[in-house]
C-alpha cells in the first residue's frame, strides 16, 4: 500500500513540497520516499538516490535543489527526488526486484503526471528501464544507455559539466585551469567523469576519495590508472593505487589545491570546518555540499563558488538533449555551451551586485516559480526552441 503523508520534519513553504510519499514493499523488504517539490512549472522530475542512510530531510532538499536547477536552466519543470533505503551494491535479480517495487510505488504519481524518475547516487539509468516499465512509462532516452571510453554515459555527462563550470569559473578569475591542482570528492559516476575531463583539460588531479578512503599525491594522480582500477576494484581502488598516500576522507576538503570538487553528500562543508578550505574555485558534483552560512563565508573570502545546481546540471542538460532526439556529440556540445553561458552569467551578476552567486540564482528560481503559480509559465515548445538555438541545432 502506498501512503502519502506530510512528515513534521519537512517544513513546507511558498514553493512546496506538494507531496511527501513513503512506500514499503513486503515482497523485497525495502522502502523509500518520494518528494515532489512543485508542479507549478509542470511535471516534477528528479533522480533516485539509493543508500541505506538517506533521510527524508535530505531527499526534500535535493528535490528543492532540482527545482532550482530547472529554473536556472530555464526549463519548465518542477523538482522532485526519490530515495530508496537499500545497499547500492546489490545486483542481479534482487536489484531488479527493488527497482520494480519502486516503479510500482511511484505509478500513481506518474499516472497523475506529477513525477518522472531518473538516476542519481546509487542508481544508474539502466535501472530506470525496470522502474519506468513498472510505472507505466516509456524507457529512458536511448542516449543514456550508450557508452563511451569503456563506461556508460552516466560516468560522463555530469562530470563533464562540472569541468565546464570549473573552466568558466577559472576564466572568470583569470586563472588557467591547465596545471591547476584539483581535489575530487568521490570517484563514482560523477567524480570519475570529473577527473577524466579535468585531466583532458590539463588540470592536475591530486586527490580523490571513495567511501573506503582517500588518496593524495601533490604531483598528480594518473587518472587513466584510477579509472582502470575503479572498474576492477570499485571503491577499494584507493588501496590498489600505489603512487599516493592514504589520507582521511574528510581531509580532502582542506588540501592546498586550486579547485575543489565536492561530490557526495549534503552539508559536508559547514560552519565547523569551512575556514579550513584553501581552494580558490569550487565546482560541485554534489548537491548542497555547503550550509548557507559556509557558502557565504567562502564568498566573503573571495572564493569563487559556482552554485551547485548549475555546476552539476550536465546530466540534466544531457537528458533534455536526449528527449529532443540529439546524439551524444550534440549532448556534449549542449552541456558545453549552456553550462558555460550560465556559469559566467551568474558569476558576473554576483560580482556586479556584490552578492553570493547562489543567493542570486535561488532568488531567480523562486521568482520563476511564483510567476508560474500566477499562470506565467513558459511553454515547453518555447524552451525547446531556445535550447536548440543556444546550441545551434536546428
Amino acid at each position: 500500500m502506498v501512503e502519502i503523508t506530510m512528515e513534521t520534519g519537512v517544513k513546507g513553504d511558498d514553493i512546496g513540497p506538494e507531496v511527501v510519499m513513503h512506500w514499503y514493499s513486503p515482497e523485497v523488504k525495502c522502502g523509500g520516499v518520494v518528494i515532489v517539490d512543485t508542479t507549478a512549472l509542470g511535471l516534477a522530475v528528479g533522480g533516485t538516490r539509493m543508500l541505506p542512510d538517506i533521510t527524508t530531510e535530505e531527499i526534500f532538499w535535493l528535490a528543492r535543489t532540482m527545482t532550482y536547477k530547472f529554473c536556472a536552466l530555464g526549463r519548465p519543470r518542477g523538482g522532485a527526488k526519490g530515495g530508496i533505503w537499500a545497499d547500492p551494491r546489490v545486483q542481479g535479480s534482487q536489484r531488479e526486484a527493488i527497482m520494480r517495487a519502486y516503479g510500482r510505488a511511484i505509478k500513481p504519481l506518474v499516472q497523475a503526471e506529477m513525477f518522472s524518475a531518473g538516476a542519481d547516487m546509487g542508481t544508474v539509468h539502466a535501472d530506470m528501464v525496470w522502474v519506468r516499465e513498472e510505472a507505466g512509462q516509456g524507457p529512458p532516452p536511448s542516449l543514456w544507455l550508450e557508452g563511451k571510453e569503456g563506461d556508460p554515459l552516466d560516468y560522463h555527462f555530469t562530470g563533464y559539466g562540472v569541468v565546464v563550470a570549473a573552466q568558466a569559473a577559472c576564466d572568470f578569475r583569470g586563472m588557467d585551469i591547465s596545471g591547476a591542482s584539483v581535489a575530487v570528492e568521490g570517484f563514482g559516476k560523477v567524480g570519475s567523469g570529473t577527473a577524466r575531463y579535468l585531466a583532458q583539460a590539463g588540470a592536475r588531479v591530486v586527490a580523490i576519495s571513495t567511501i573506503r578512503g582517500a588518496i593524495y599525491n601533490d604531483g598528480g594522480l594518473d587518472v587513466n590508472k584510477l579509472l582502470e582500477l575503479r572498474r576492477g576494484f570499485g571503491d577499494d581502488l584507493v588501496f590498489k593505487y600505489e603512487d599516493a598516500k592514504l589520507i582521511d576522507k574528510g581531509d580532502l576538503f582542506f588540501l592546498p589545491v586550486d579547485i575543489l570538487v565536492p561530490g557526495s553528500r549534503p552539508w559536508v562543508i559547514n560552519e565547523s570546518n569551512v575556514d579550513k578550505v584553501k581552494a580558490k574555485v569550487v565546482s560541485s558534483g554534489a548537491n548542497i555540499p555547503f550550509t548557507d552560512e559556509a557558502e557565504e563565508r567562502l564568498f566573503r573570502r573571495g572564493v569563487t563558488v559556482v552554485p551547485d545546481f548549475i555546476a552539476n546540471s550536465g546530466g540534466t542538460t544531457a537528458s533534455q538533449a536526449g528527449r529532443f532526439g540529439l546524439n551524444m556529440d550534440q549532448a556534449f556540445e549542449a552541456i558545453r555551451k549552456i553550462m558555460r553561458t550560465n556559469t559566467l552569467e551568474i558569476l558576473e551578476a554576483a560580482a556586479k551586485e556584490k552578492t553570493n552567486p547562489t543567493k542570486i540564482a535561488k532568488q531567480r528560481a523562486i521568482e520563476m516559480v511564483q510567476k508560474a503559480s500566477a499562470g506565467q509559465v513558459p511553454s515547453f515548445e518555447e524552451y525547446e526552441k531556445g535550447f536548440r538555438e543556444l546550441v545551434d541545432i536546428s
